[in-house]
């Protein structure tokens, strides 16, 4: 591949609902610059994106890949991206280092909720945005009416292109800019004069498109209101000003899997999607790059994805890894082109890598040449909202299971995995059922570390209500010394706010020897974790030692340590203990017509109202709510919203589970146990 300046690369990232044809609309691109031989299938596993095993076991995209081409002079980057909201992670790294976006639009279905997030993304980053019609050679398709409603949803749409029909006779394109046809055959692009039957629609579309291009170029506008021929050259230039302002939005038509309208489309991004953004302040002092990809091979190691900033990338190149204070030899440089790797010597400015078997980079790692350059800006990935708790299978698979799970979030910064020290639970994270299925098949596809799972525990914990005294004697004769120990404790309820337990050694006089009293408060610290009710934690309550005896011969620690556990179990028997739970708050970001659906839901979830926020069309609902009864709240609220929706979770407080359930966390306690 030959070197490029910059501002002959385009990044392009492509969006859309799953299964709008993203993967295949790139194969049929790249397959019309000439850079492949054959034109790759999606069902034959053969595509360039998509060439992990799971993703050929599943037919869709579970991660960002990028493919790269060239056509008339420009470097292509596509950036191909997961169409399935629960890998949302894939996307966030794609529209970070993307200068353009491509918004997939399946004609047969239309505006669909994957379109309306994907448009939402490339709004947040501020990406002009290209959209493309695909699927026309689909039965009952209508373009016009697609249009329509694009226009109405997301404002000035523009068709840059009409088709010559749908369906099966979806056999070409008019070029409005050019006002010329362009028919489709095998794959090949033939210019031609616009048929007769198309002469009329076309001139009307043609005056749509000046009419709005001229808007956006003063010049324009004037030659426009005085009827002025406007050429074709002029269109294009302010065509392209008018989309990297998101002034306009143009509209394309292909049929991905039959290589129908690839060619117009790599002319139009060619000739209208913006060259890369170069970092240009001086606090990068040179070269500088941003890691966006990680994938991890068992054998091979890491194989990192670079966008290059400012300055130039080179094989052999001393770096300094920014955020982690360490310093990285890069190794051969490579293009990435899906599954295959080009060999790449100078990186410039603006375009993309991959690099192998990097030391300690990571997703979000600012790579430079200067040991003083600042970070660049990182990725935001989302929060993971639902977990699962996972078990090893087999001894062996204990031995795997932690390097696997290191791996696998090395690979997907959106899976978490966080130890409950109140359920002594693993739990693995993610956003969804979806992608927590996927992490887990490939800790043991990819790692070989098999795991079994379950919805996690809720780490319930218990205290008392009342004050209460109680005496524990430990007493034991077996022959030669024996085991001795008698203490009284005052038990008493803390606020769960001033701290979990606190204890007094309140003796005085000597009753029992100072050295003894450390004993009694691990004998009560030992009661106390294994519960009242239900087992679960005591905490929020306080114990006074007031009173006990020793005997100068049997005495021990151990004999302390029992008599405090016994008294810690005595009083707390007495003391009203109740079972309390974990409240979170969550905010929940839905389209305003689902706001009275997901406020009757969170009722449902003993969920209190706390208010509610307005935002682009969007109503945030805040609510606390028990964790036990929000645990598979990702679950519901994509059912509910049709994956329109998203929220947040984070834990507030303990409170008192209602008497009504106590019976029942009780028996599910103890049936756990058994």
């Amino acid at each position: 591949m030959q070197q490029y300046a910059t501002n002959q690369i385009r990044n392009v990232v492509l969006l859309s609902q799953k299964g709008a044809g993203k993967t295949s609309l790139v194969e049929a691109l790249v397959h019309m610059s000439g850079a492949t031989s054959r034109l790759g299938n999606i069902d034959d596993g053969n595509t360039l994106g998509d060439f992990l095993p799971d993703e050929i076991r599943r037919k869709t995209s579970l991660n960002l890949s990028v493919v790269t081409c060239e056509w008339k002079k420009t470097k292509l980057n596509f950036i191909d991206t997961p169409g399935d909201p629960d890998f949302v992670g894939e996307i966030a790294s794609g529209i970070r280092i993307a200068d353009a976006a491509l918004l997939l639009v399946d004609a047969t279905s239309g505006i669909e909720v994957g379109t309306e997030l994907g448009w939402k993304h490339a709004q947040a980053m501020d990406l002009p945005v290209f959209i493309v019609i695909n699927r026309m050679d689909r039965d009952n398709t209508d373009f016009d009416a697609v249009v329509e409603s694009l226009t109405e949803a997301f404002g000035a749409v523009i068709p840059m292109q009409i088709p010559y029909g749908s369906a099966r006779d979806f056999n070409g394109i008019v070029d409005l800019a050019a006002m010329k046809g362009v028919s489709f055959d095998g794959g090949k692009n033939s210019r031609e004069d616009i048929p007769a039957a198309l002469e009329d629609p076309a001139d009307d579309a043609r005056e749509m498109l000046v009419e709005a291009v001229a808007a956006v170029d003063d010049d324009l506008t004037e030659k426009y209101l005085e009827d002025e021929e406007i050429t074709s050259a002029e269109l294009t230039a302010a065509m392209k000003t008018g989309v990297a302002s998101r002034e306009l939005f143009p509209v394309f038509c292909t049929s991905a899997v039959r290589n129908h309208g690839s060619g117009p489309l790599l002319d139009a991004l060619a000739a209208l999607a913006p060259s890369p953004k170069v970092v240009s302040n001086s606090s990068t002092n040179g070269a500088a790059a941003l890691a966006f990809k990680t994938i991890v091979d068992p054998n091979m190691g890491r194989l990192t994805f670079l966008r290059v900033y400012s300055g130039e990338f080179t094989s052999n190149f001393q770096v300094r890894n920014i955020g982690k204070r360490t310093d990285e030899r890069l190794g051969p440089l490579s293009y990435p082109r899906g599954k295959e790797h080009i060999d790449a010597t100078t990186v410039v400015a603006g375009d993309i890598c991959s690099v192998a078997k990097l030391a300690s980079t990571l997703t979000g790692d600012t790579l430079a040449a200067s040991r003083d350059a600042e970070a660049l800006p990182g990725i935001e990935f989302p929060n993971p909202a639902i977990a699962f708790a996972i078990t090893p299978k087999t001894k062996s698979d204990l031995d795997k299971l932690g390097t696997a799970l290191s791996r696998v979030t090395e690979e997907d910064p959106t899976i978490r995995v966080t130890r409950d020290d109140a359920t002594g639970e693993t739990l693995i994270w993610g956003i969804g059922d979806g992608h927590l299925n996927v992490a887990v098949e490939r800790l043991q596809s990819k790692f070989g570390a098999k795991v079994d799972i379950a919805v996690p525990q809720v780490p319930y914990l218990e205290t008392v209500r009342r004050q209460t005294t109680a005496n524990g004697r430990f007493k034991r004769q077996t022959g030669g010394h024996g085991q001795f120990g008698d203490v009284t404790i005052v038990l008493e309820p803390l606020s769960l706010d001033i701290g979990e337990f606190e204890f007094l050694n309140e003796i005085v006089g000597g009753a029992i020897s100072r050295n003894y009293v450390p004993a009694v408060e691990k004998g009560i610290k030992a009661a106390m974790s294994e519960g009242i009710l239900a087992g679960y934690p005591v905490v929020g309550c306080k114990v006074r030692l007031i009173d006990g005896k020793e005997h100068q011969v049997d005495s021990s620690d151990q004999a302390f340590q029992l008599a405090g556990a016994i008294a810690f179990r005595e009083a707390a028997r007495k003391a009203s203990a109740t079972i309390l739970e974990p409240i979170y708050e969550l905010r929940v970001s839905v389209p305003d017509t689902f706001t009275g659906a997901i406020i009757s839901d969170l009722n449902s979830k003993r969920a209190r109202l706390s208010g509610t926020d307005q935002a682009d069309g969007y109503t945030v609902v805040i609510a606390e709510s028990p964790l036990a009864e929000v645990q598979r709240y990702a679950v519901d609220l994509r059912q509910i919203t049709q994956g329109r929706g998203s929220f947040t979770i984070d834990f507030i407080r303990y409170e008192e589970v209602p008497m009504h359930l106590q019976e029942q966390v009780i028996a599910s306690r103890a049936k756990a146990s058994d």
